[in-house]
């Protein structure tokens, strides 16, 4: 009999409350049709670029792997804090995460994401 194997993706919810699973770059490797996308939107900002440039391992990887390496979520969560998400932090949720959801619509779900598991573990 031959088995037919499929891949899923778990949802994964990084320090910040982002679901990674809906990333596209987080995607790519997995999905050949996602990575071709993301060549055609950055092919007039970077020279060269290939399906392999678009990789991430989640904030929760090696920072070499994470396609955003400069958040300063993640510093202040996993670095400074040593925790391992922000609603964990007794400033939760601090102003300086309050002003940055302010600037995107996913930025917003991903701090309500933050305030629903805060609820949940209580």
């Amino acid at each position: 009999m031959n088995e037919v194997k499929t891949f899923h993706i778990k949802k994964l919810i990084s320090v910040c409350g982002l679901d990674c699973s809906m990333c596209k770059i987080y995607q790519a490797p997995y999905n050949p049709g996602v990575a071709d996308k993301l060549v055609r939107m950055f092919n007039n900002m970077w020279d060269n670029v290939k399906p392999e440039d678009f990789h991430c391992s989640t904030c929760r990887g090696e920072i070499s792997d994470c396609w955003t390496k400069e958040c300063w979520i993640r510093y202040c969560c996993i670095n400074d804090k040593k925790l391992e998400y922000c609603y964990q932090c007794q400033d939760f949720p601090c102003k300086r995460l309050e002003e940055t959801a302010k600037k995107s619509k996913r930025h917003i779900v991903a701090l309500n994401n933050l305030k629903r598991m805060k609820r949940k573990e209580k």
